[in-house]
């Protein structure tokens, strides 16, 4: 019975959660001070680098050159004494060298004393050139959250969204899946966009989840390989449950 009682305790703590973004507020990093003393200054010039200067710590500088994406920056920004980070609205695969980021990161501090690296949703974003409004779905987004949890999982529900790109597009919506263990991002659902119209994708007409494998992610993303332009309208709203 102790199968069953670990179904029932996980269908117990189940919550059901809706995460939304809009232009230019995907968190693609947050950060989280680890140290004893203080933050001097946490400032991001977009398409250059990265300076998080600490009372202890000093300045470390985190250059785009060399961390030429996600995956490596937040890499890098684990291994600092003083610092951690999550890697949340964006593919680790996602450009840094380009000018994805919102400028001036001081400005985007969240109610928790998170520093949040805020994705500029009308800029192109990827390797392949191609705008992407992206939003993660995740049992816990706060740094300190990166190892996977065996026992938990996310169950996809719905997704809404109404993005002005460029026409619809051929593969224009995707979900991915993160693999926190192997650190792989693999996509599961794929299927044409739809430009700037309210649109619902949801699973068996909405009678089932899309299911991510146990301590993974999934990753929801609208891209176009022209323009995403910036618009009152814009929204990307995922909503799951957290099990």
């Amino acid at each position: 019975m102790g199968s069953l009682d670990s179904i029932l305790v996980k269908q117990g703590n189940a919550r059901s959660v809706s995460t939304t973004v809009l232009d230019d507020t995907p968190v693609a990093i947050r950060l989280k001070y680890l140290g004893t003393g203080s933050v001097t200054t946490v400032a991001l010039t977009t398409a250059t680098a990265l300076v998080l200067t600490t009372s202890d710590g000093s300045a470390e500088t985190f250059t785009f050159s060399t961390y030429t994406n996600m995956g490596l920056l937040v890499d890098k920004i684990n291994a600092s004494t003083y610092w951690e980070a999550k890697l949340l609205d964006a593919l680790r695969t996602d450009e840094t060298t380009n000018t994805d980021f919102v400028q001036n990161l001081t400005t985007t501090i969240s109610s928790a004393g998170f520093y949040d690296c805020l994705v500029n949703t009308d800029t192109a974003q990827n390797v392949d050139n191609e705008f992407v409004y992206t939003c993660r779905c995740t049992i816990d987004r706060d740094p300190g959250s990166e190892k996977p949890k065996g026992s938990r999982r996310v169950k996809l529900s719905e997704v809404l969204y109404n993005v002005n790109v460029n026409g619809a597009e051929a593969k224009g919506f995707q979900i991915f899946e993160w693999d926190a263990a192997k650190k792989t991002e693999t996509i599961v659902y794929q299927k044409v966009s739809v430009d700037a119209t309210a649109t619902t994708v949801n699973f068996a007409s909405g009678n089932k989840t899309l299911d991510a494998g146990f301590g993974n992610d999934l990753i929801v993303r609208v891209k176009d390989t022209t323009s995403i332009t910036d618009a009152d309208g814009n929204y990307l709203i995922c909503s799951y449950d957290r099990e």
